[in-house]
C-alpha cells in the first residue's frame, strides 16, 4: 500500500489520501486534525451497499464497468493505509493527542469482519493511545452480538446508520439493509455488554426523511433504546440536498421531549471531498482484482 496523492483542506485540518494497493487499485483515506487525531479507514475498495447519497458505490471504475463493488481489503491493506498516514504525523503531534480510528471509510466493515478486527487488534496493541469506532449499516446482527465479546484491548464503539424511521423507507434510502429491528437489538446488546454507549447515526435529507411526522416515528422507534442520535448534514455528492438548519432543531427538541440524547455532526474536509459519503475510487491503472 503506498500514498500517491495528497489533497488539503482550505483550513488545513483535513487531509485526503489516495493509496494504491499492491496490485493498483485506489482506496481514499481522510485524516481529520481536530480534539484527536482521526483516521477514517477504508475496509473495501468500493461498496455493494448501493446507498443513494454516497459515492463510494458509484461505479464509476473504467476497469470494472458498472461494478461498485471491488473486493473487500485485506488486514494487511487496511493497517498499511494507516500506517501510511500516521507515518507523516510528527512524533510530538502524535503523541500530544489520542489516536482515533474510525472505521468509516470505503466499504461496509461488517461485510470484512475478520480482517477490520484483526487489524483492530494489531493497530491498538501497537498505538495503545487510541480507541476505534466501527460504523455499519447493521446488515449482520449476529455479528455485532460477536463483536461484543471480541477480546480487544481498546476502547471500541459503535454506530448504526440508520437514517429513516421505518423499513420502507430505509429501503429507498438504503437498498441493501435489512431489517431495523434486529438491528437495533443487537446494537442494545453490543451497548450493554461493553458497556459503553452507541449512536444512531441519521443524515437529514431534505424532503425524504425530515418531516416533523419522521421525527416522531424516529422518537418512538428509539424511545426503548440507550442510544444518541448523531444528526448529520448531507454532503455533496448526488442530486439530494441536506435539510435546512430548522430541521435539525425541530429533530432534536421533538427527540429530546422523548427522553432521547442527541448531538449534530457536519463533516469537515468537504471542499476536498473527504466528508462523510465522499471518499471513492478515482485511479485505476491495472487488470481487475481477481
Amino acid at each position: 500500500m503506498e500514498i500517491i496523492k495528497s489533497l488539503i483542506s482550505d483550513d488545513g485540518k483535513t487531509i485526503k489520501y489516495l493509496q494504491r494497493t499492491e496490485d493498483k487499485h485506489i482506496i481514499e483515506t481522510g485524516y481529520y486534525n481536530l480534539d484527536e487525531h482521526i483516521i477514517c479507514i477504508s475496509s473495501q475498495i468500493g461498496c455493494p451497499m448501493r446507498c443513494v447519497f454516497c459515492a463510494t458505490s458509484a461505479p464509476v471504475d473504467s476497469l470494472n464497468p458498472g461494478k461498485r463493488f471491488i473486493c473487500n481489503l485485506t488486514s494487511e491493506e487496511i493497517i498499511g493505509q494507516v500506517k501510511n498516514v500516521l507515518s507523516l504525523i510528527k512524533q510530538n503531534e502524535l503523541k500530544s493527542k489520542r489516536i482515533l480510528f474510525s472505521y468509516m471509510g470505503m466499504g461496509e466493515p461488517f461485510l470484512n469482519y475478520k480482517n477490520v478486527i484483526r487489524s483492530i487488534e494489531i493497530l491498538s496493541e501497537e498505538f495503545p493511545n487510541s480507541r476505534a469506532t466501527i460504523s455499519t449499516l447493521g446488515i449482520e446482527p449476529l455479528l455485532i452480538r460477536k463483536l461484543a465479546h471480541e477480546n480487544l484491548n481498546t476502547t471500541l464503539k459503535l454506530h448504526l446508520s440508520l437514517h429513516a424511521p421505518n423499513d420502507a423507507l430505509r429501503k429507498k434510502i438504503l437498498p441493501e439493509a435489512r431489517q431495523i429491528f434486529p438491528a437495533l437489538e443487537a446494537l442494545k446488546y453490543f451497548s450493554k455488554e461493553r458497556n459503553i454507549p452507541s449512536k444512531v447515526n441519521y443524515i437529514l435529507i431534505k424532503g425524504i426523511n425530515d418531516s416533523e411526522s419522521h421525527a416522531i416515528q424516529l422518537a418512538k422507534l428509539l424511545q426503548p433504546y440507550p442510544f444518541i442520535v448523531k444528526l448529520s448534514n448531507l454532503n455533496d455528492f448526488s442530486n439530494f440536498e441536506s435539510s435546512d438548519i430548522d430541521k435539525f432543531d425541530m429533530f432534536e427538541k421533538i427527540l429530546n421531549s422523548y427522553g432521547i440524547k442527541t448531538c449534530r455532526f457536519f463533516s469537515t474536509g468537504t471542499d476536498i471531498q473527504a466528508g462523510c459519503g465522499q471518499l471513492r475510487r478515482h485511479l485505476w491503472t491495472s487488470e481487475k482484482r481477481k
